[in-house]
């Protein structure tokens, strides 16, 4: 977790989103990955957020991890993180792409554009 008072430095040009339509509950899940850096930090740590957004209730889950070296063991694991910091900033982030506005579209939240 960050400091009180602290933010984190999420480096945008490492994200990576996908994005698919939950039709049966009108939902958009989210799958993103990025590197953050918090104050002090050298290196990046790379998390992976997965989110659920409803048109009417907003975000309405999600779970964040953060890929950790394991002692023992070969490579590394995805472990649990919590950051809902991070959530809302890609929440936000999304929000704003033509990929929320074409799965957005497929549900009928918005007009559908056409190319």
């Amino acid at each position: 977790m960050t400091e009180l008072g602290t933010r984190p430095m999420v480096l945008w040009d490492t994200l990576k989103l996908s994005a698919q339509p939950l039709r049966g509950r009108s939902d958009i899940l989210v799958v993103a990955r990025v590197e953050v850096r918090d104050s002090g930090q050298k290196r990046a740590d790379e998390y992976r957020i997965n989110f659920e957004i409803n048109r009417h209730h907003g975000l309405v889950s999600y779970d964040t991890e953060v890929l950790v070296s394991v002692v023992g063991a070969d490579g590394r694991r995805w472990r649990y993180s919590g950051r809902r910091d991070l959530v809302v900033a890609v929440k936000d982030r999304f929000l704003k792409t033509q990929l929320y506005n074409h799965v957005a579209g497929q549900l009928g939240w918005v007009p559908a554009t056409s190319a």
